[in-house]
């Protein structure tokens, strides 16, 4: 015991422990309004857009021609271009040409970064591949103040502008006729989202980053009914899974990030089960019409949508 508590004096176990916190606040707040509007893979393609972003900034760094330009900067310039240009693709409300265009900006982003990295110096490659690898037990005090206030910045969003971005989440076009200034909501809900997956990249890696957002996201939107209900959720599985793994990576070596993604996805895993055994409880129940959970969801979104027209009118 005296061994455990001691961990917890220890400044980058301290790091991970807050870093574990901020980003499942991330996940909660961001990757569940990218779940509710059909757009999981955008965590995936800005996550790699950030490692072709660091690459450029690297090289023009390293090469001499931008000497100022941190990797970071070109990290964030990227993410941003994919959510605009994912942003532009779906303003129609079609979740599939926004699937479209985040895996071109993907392929595109990949490839520029396995261009550029024959150009870095060889002692400066490991810094690129940790965009996509990361470690969350190797956090410097300036990557937990960036995660910190990009939590802060998501939390201060979804608190005042929550109504709206489920309104435009169920029904853009809807939205749009109703007089909902939606496309302007449809932007700055992706470019936040993308910001803030840029810098959870930087801090733990693609590979945590994409696990973390997207799987409780999921697993949430199995077995909750409400909005409010799958955002808590969806910290609660998010810390659950980091926790897990950073007390896993202690007692066997293992990588943090690998077992938080392992134990997020068995989260999902359990939740469809979870979601069909309520199923099958109310169909012995004898009802005369079973309604499905995930219809009971979209119908909770859809109310909730209402409501913000509603506000928006008065």
């Amino acid at each position: 015991m005296n061994e455990i508590f001691q961990l917890f004096t220890i400044p980058f176990f301290q790091r991970a422990l807050i870093a574990s916190i901020l980003i499942a606040v991330v996940a909660s707040t961001s990757g569940s309004f990218l779940v509710f509007r059909g757009l999981s893979f955008m965590t995936s393609g800005v996550a790699h857009a950030a490692l072709g972003g660091a690459a450029l900034g690297m090289f023009l760094q390293y090469s001499g021609i931008v000497p100022w330009f941190d990797p970071i900067l070109g990290a964030l310039i990227f993410s941003v271009l994919v959510a605009v240009v994912t942003g532009y693709a779906g303003e129609s409300g079609i979740s599939q040409k926004m699937e479209v265009a985040v895996g071109v900006s993907f392929a595109l982003s990949m490839s520029i970064a396995v261009f550029l990295l024959h150009y870095i110096p060889p002692t400066q490659v490991p810094q690129v591949w940790g965009y996509l690898i990361g470690d969350i037990l190797l956090l410097d005090n300036l990557d937990v103040i960036l995660l910190g206030g990009t939590a802060a910045v998501l939390v201060l969003i979804a608190l005042l502008f929550n109504k709206e971005y489920v309104y435009v989440s169920v029904d853009m076009e809807g939205s749009i006729a109703h007089g909902l200034n939606a496309r302007a909501y449809h932007y700055m809900m992706l470019i936040t989202s993308a910001l803030a997956i840029a810098f959870a990249t930087k801090a733990v890696g693609a590979i945590l980053v994409y696990a973390i957002m997207v799987a409780p996201a999921a697993a949430s939107n199995e077995i909750m009914r409400s909005v409010r209900g799958v955002m808590v959720t969806v910290f609660i599985f998010a810390l659950i899974s980091e926790i897990v793994g950073l007390a896993a990576s202690l007692a066997i070596q293992a990588s943090p990030s690998a077992i938080a993604g392992i134990i997020a996805a068995l989260i999902y895993v359990v939740s469809m089960q979870v979601k069909r055994i309520r199923e099958r409880a109310a169909s012995n129940q004898d009802f005369p019409e079973v309604e499905d959970l995930s219809e009971t969801f979209h119908e909770s979104l859809s109310a909730s949508a209402e409501q913000a027209h509603e506000h928006e009118h008065e």
